[in-house]
């Protein structure tokens, strides 16, 4: 049997979020039919059936609404994934520790912060 890919929750998602397979296809840049088959794909791997399909219209059921809480936690974890992934691609955060003697952290260190910290903010 085939594996749940990302593939498979993305469109899970976009069905979920935008109602309809037409709009979620326009989400996702594909065709319609492409996220039926997929959809369906992806109910056969998981052995449930997460839409009710009732006058060409889907109706989430239980288990679909129970399943998209889950899927939405996850996406909130994916969208922080690709924050830091770019925040490190830009060098916008970090964290520098300085370890140094009490001498030279009253002498030495404090004239040369300000300029550091202008270039590397």
């Amino acid at each position: 049997m085939a594996a749940v890919n990302l593939r498979h929750i993305e469109i899970f998602h976009a069905v979920m979020t935008a109602g309809n397979l037409t709009e979620a296809a326009q989400l996702l840049h594909t065709s319609q039919p492409t996220v039926s088959r997929e959809l369906a794909r992806f109910e056969k791997v998981l052995g449930l059936t997460l839409f009710e399909r009732t006058r060409g219209r889907l109706h989430p059921t239980v288990q679909g609404l129970r399943l998209f809480e889950e899927v939405q936690r996850s996406w909130y974890g994916l969208d922080r994934i690709v924050s830091a992934a770019e925040s490190l691609r830009e060098f916008r955060q970090g964290e520098l520790s300085i370890a140094c003697l009490p001498v030279f952290s009253q002498s030495f260190l404090p004239p040369l912060l300000p300029p550091f910290l202008a270039r590397y903010p």
